[in-house]
């Protein structure tokens, strides 16, 4: 039997474990199944604290067949776990666990799983990651092995990759095994495994533009706009992004093939949406505005901006009587890393809702994905700007980012143009980033709706983290707002569905 203070030493040290799970009064072993000589598999609870309740999927190495004293140590760093959970999972077949529920693996069948292929771990530096993977060789073809920590979230991906299998937008779904509650008989997923997706996200190639411009940018300037300067710096990368782009829209149609029934896709519910919005903003308002590290100022004429936008889309509500197209499936959590380039593919899909009769489906829309791209870009730009400015400058990058709001009154006006000069060139090649992968700008109010719940989010999430670099970022494109279609509001119609 594993002592509780094993089991409590282990998750509290945990580099994966949540903040409000690591205050669990303690821990309690739900459920558990033993999956072959190497590991056990734990379902385990948080008791007490801010997590009371939540399920954690915990694999727990097993030593000389027994799984007791001696420390805990997570089965992740076994090899024999991951071949005993892929080989399980090719071939399929259920594990009874203790207290009466199951451990199904499902696999995808074929020659893949019929032959019995070798199965074998890999070197693999994953980096921080709140799930867990590895990986591994099937039968000469590296794939990843997926373990998700949460029984709790709603993770859909494991379906996700099976139905889009053949698409070519996604990673070849190779399997996947999941734990059925016995109590509620309710189905959480546990691991993945999917063929290995070569190539780097698309924040990579970019990242490199434009660090390749700052040493150049002086000399550049002197023949050109900021504008004219970005645009001939983007040139090598135009054919890349623009194919991104299609891809992205093949992928949308592609998903609402695999996910939809063939009927129209109902209404977006923009009044409950814009509702919820207004109601964040103005419980946003009271607490952003009294941030010290923030120009007053500044926050003010952001909260301005933000107030008028959900007044204009209150009124095109009313005008349209809310009937706003641009709904569908879409990937629903996308970043630039998960946008893959050179073979391009997507990872990671957080679809919020998979069939027309499953709820959500109609609170969902393609543009999603385009106002987490453009909200990657506006981060991202801005980041590479503030420490560039900071390293030409000599101050902290906190102090150029929120100078970019307000001009940074304690540098002297040389700094100051400096500091223009450098966010005024990432702006224009952020700008220009934008229309090359997402296409012609349009002003539809879906998408704008969609970009305001985005950034209030963010500013939310932000603020309520002591993250006032970041903040800041949202200041600067809140100010945006009602722009004329030169800030915040463009977005594509190229990457809608056909």
């Amino acid at each position: 039997m594993i002592r509780d203070e094993e089991l409590d030493a282990l998750l509290r040290a945990a580099p994966w474990m949540s903040e409000d799970g690591r205050k669990a009064d303690r821990y309690e072993r739900v459920d558990h199944a033993v999956l072959g000589s190497a590991a056990v598999l734990l379902v385990v609870a948080a008791v007490g604290g801010p997590a009371a309740g939540r399920r954690f999927f915990v694999p727990v190495e097993i030593r000389g067949g027994r799984y007791e004293g001696g420390g805990l140590r997570e089965a992740h760093a076994v090899e024999a776990f991951h071949t005993d959970a892929v080989l399980r999972t090719l071939t399929g077949g259920t594990l009874r666990t203790e207290r009466g529920g199951t451990v199904e693996f499902r696999g995808a069948g074929g020659a893949l799983a019929g032959s019995l292929p070798e199965v074998r771990p890999l070197p693999f530096e994953q980096g921080w990651s709140s799930n867990a993977l590895s990986l591994v060789e099937i039968g000469g073809v590296p794939h990843i092995h997926k373990t998700y920590r949460s029984l709790d979230d709603d993770v859909r991906e494991p379906d996700l990759l099976r139905l889009m299998n053949g698409t070519g937008r996604t990673p070849e779904w190779a399997g996947d095994y999941a734990y059925t509650d016995p109590a509620s008989g309710t189905r959480h997923p546990l691991g993945v495994v999917y063929r290995y997706a070569p190539g780097d996200g698309i924040d990579v190639p970019l990242r490199q533009n434009l660090r390749s411009l700052w040493p150049a940018r002086s000399r550049l300037l002197t023949h050109g706009s900021p504008e004219t300067v970005a645009r001939r710096h983007l040139r090598p990368l135009e054919r890349q992004l623009r194919e991104a782009g299609r891809f992205l829209r093949g992928f949308h149609t592609d998903l609402a093939d695999r996910l939809g029934d063939g009927s129209p896709q109902p209404a977006y519910p923009a009044a409950e949406r814009l509702a919820q919005a207004e109601r964040r903003l103005t419980d946003l308002h009271d607490r952003t505005t009294a941030d010290p590290a923030l120009p007053a100022q500044v926050v003010r004429d952001a909260f301005q901006a933000l107030r008028q936008e959900v007044a204009a889309l209150r009124t095109e509500l009313a005008r349209t009587d809310g009937s706003w197209p641009g709904g569908g499936p879409c990937h629903g959590d996308l970043h630039l890393s998960h946008l893959l380039w050179n073979p391009p593919a997507l990872i990671d899909l957080s679809t919020p809702s998979t069939a027309p009769t499953a709820p959500g489906w109609a609170a969902q829309s393609p543009l999603e994905d385009i106002v987490a791209l453009q909200r990657g870009l506006e981060y991202f730009a801005a980041d590479e700007a503030a420490f560039e400015a900071a390293n030409r400058v000599g101050v902290d990058s906190l102090e150029t980012m929120v100078g970019s709001l307000d001009g940074g009154p304690r540098l002297s006006p040389a700094q100051q143009d400096e500091l223009r000069r450098v966010f005024a060139v990432a702006d224009h090649w952020r700008d220009r980033v934008r229309e090359l992968l997402l296409g012609p700008a349009s002003d539809g109010p879906l998408r704008r709706l969609l970009y305001l719940r985005r950034l209030l989010h963010e500013l939310a999430y932000n603020h309520a983290h002591t993250r006032p670099y970041h903040a800041a970022i949202d200041l600067r494109h809140a100010l945006r707002l009602g722009g004329g279609g030169s800030g915040a509001h463009r977005d594509s119609e190229d990457v809608r569905p056909c």
